[in-house]
């Protein structure tokens, strides 16, 4: 290795380390529980000083894709305010192994209910001041909660999915959305509209109010200090500041980005101990062949999964998981598909190419997973998702496989472009699948990750040059994200 690949795996490193010290520090001055145990698994957060008993009791709730850890920016900003806050896993999603039924009505709002009962059988929180927060399929949650359980004191919902409500229940609600997702502004407007408008008496529980979060849409907006701000000023105004509160702004977003960036440098510093040497087998296409070959797999796999989905086949809950199998099986056909169209010369790939897929994917799952653990997924996957891991990755396999071939020993600036096709040709024929096939609507939120997803990983195997370690480490990361996000069924 050269003295610049040591000096990058140093700063990478040292960026790491400052990334997991600023993400650890955020949780000073709170008390953290996480209870495996309960029905649905619970985490608990509440100021270190004093109990939590007395304290008002907020219960936080998910949306669809979701889980406990990507609801910790609120959680974090009310607890530093003195409130005493539960979250919880819905079921099928992180830590929760029960399959999710339906995306509302009594499994999801049972959730919430056992939440509570289990938090204040713990004596965590005053159960005679509670308030619910809910997140998209959580608002949905929330605002049903808030209605049947009306001494419920004050009702969040932040993306809101449509749900009927009146002018007396849920007891003071806060509607929040982003300015850049104006379908669940719209869905917020008209809520509020039904709930009797904005203003009220927070004092008599007819308090309403609707924050238009600038600048966000559906994801982002969970990471906003004004939604964070927002909620915890609502909170303040109907149970009063809280004694030991203490000023807090989230920006754990930025230090999880600075690890990431510090993982990418990392890898790419000692990349060269297990850099392979060029490989003569490989087969150049030409450049119209090889575009030609990814985009009419992606729309092939798209087209026989509609006529399959015609001729009755359930496809939303394959392989045991909702909209992540589906997307399984495409990759899989997908990739099939365009290594016929392609068809490269195979051959087993050295040791060094194994091992350098391995790096880049150990980059990933550290950079991506690990640190974003208590940033916005449930990483560690439980075993009934681990099971699903390497078939997974072998579905995975040929679709990154044929990418790989199409981008191997391209120069930098070829790649930003291989980069931007592969995206294009992903997210497009995804959308079109939207089209073809609506009850695999949940994809039109996550279809904006895509292009990011792929970028991080064509980073990370960068440095590797060669298709086969592309190949592993795309299949082995991607596999393991979409097992990590979308829910059991």
């Amino acid at each position: 290795m050269r003295k610049r690949h040591w000096a990058m795996a140093a700063l990478g490193l040292l960026l790491v380390a400052l990334s997991i010290w600023q993400l650890s520090a955020a949780a000073q001055g709170l008390k953290i529980a996480t209870l495996r145990s309960t029905d649905p698994p619970l985490t608990l957060i509440a100021p270190a000083e004093g109990s939590p008993a007395g304290r008002p009791l907020v219960l936080i709730g998910h949306g669809f894709a979701g889980s406990a850890a990507i609801m910790r920016g609120f959680a974090y900003t009310l607890a530093h305010a003195g409130y005493a806050v539960v979250l919880w896993d819905f079921n099928g999603h992180g830590a929760n192994p029960r399959p999710l039924a339906g995306f509302e009505g009594g499994p999801l709002l049972a959730n919430a209910e056992n939440a509570l009962a289990a938090a204040t059988a713990r004596g965590f929180g005053d159960p005679h001041r509670v308030a619910i927060l809910g997140h998209s399929m959580g608002s949905g949650v929330a605002l049903t909660f808030g209605q049947e359980h009306p001494e419920t004191m004050a009702t969040i919902a932040v993306s809101p999915v449509n749900q009927q409500v009146t002018p007396d229940l849920p007891h003071n609600l806060l509607l929040m959305a982003g300015s850049l997702e104006p379908q669940f502004l719209h869905t917020a407007e008209q809520l509020l509209a039904e709930a009797g408008g904005q203003g009220g008496d927070p004092a008599t529980g007819t308090g309403r109010k609707l924050v238009a979060v600038p600048g966000v849409e559906h994801i982002s907006i969970l990471f906003s200090p004004t939604a964070h701000a927002a909620a915890r000023d609502w909170l303040d105004t109907i149970f009063g500041s809280q004694p030991g509160a203490q000023p807090y702004t989230d920006r754990r977003i930025w230090w999880y980005v600075v690890g990431l960036l510090g993982a990418l440098l990392l890898g790419a510093g000692v990349a060269p101990l297990v850099a392979a040497p060029r490989s003569e087998r490989a087969v150049h296409r030409p450049l119209w062949r090889r575009l030609a070959a990814l985009a009419g797999g992606a729309l092939g796999a798209t087209l026989i999964l509609w006529l399959a989905s015609l001729s009755g086949l359930t496809l939303t809950a394959s392989l045991g998981l909702l909209i992540g199998g589906y997307l399984l099986i495409w990759f899989g056909l997908a990739g099939l598909f365009s290594l016929l169209l392609l068809w490269p010369r195979f051959y087993v790939p050295p040791r060094r190419q194994v091992f350098g897929g391995l790096l880049a994917f150990a980059v990933l799952w550290l950079g991506v997973g690990l640190l974003g653990q208590s940033v916005w997924l449930a990483w560690i996957l439980i075993p009934k998702r681990l099971l699903l891991w390497p078939l997974g990755a072998l579905l995975l396999l040929p679709w990154f496989l044929a990418a790989g071939e199409t981008v191997a020993r391209a120069g930098a600036i070829a790649r930003i472009g291989w980069w931007l096709a592969h995206s294009l040709i992903v997210a497009g024929s995804l959308f079109l699948t939207l089209q073809l096939m609506p009850d695999l609507f949940f994809l039109v939120l996550i279809l904006p990750l895509f292009p990011a997803i792929l970028g991080l990983h064509a980073l990370a195997a960068a440095p590797h040059r060669e298709s086969w370690p592309f190949a592993l480490s795309g299949a082995l990361f991607t596999s393991w994200l979409l097992l990590a996000v979308f829910p059991l069924s």
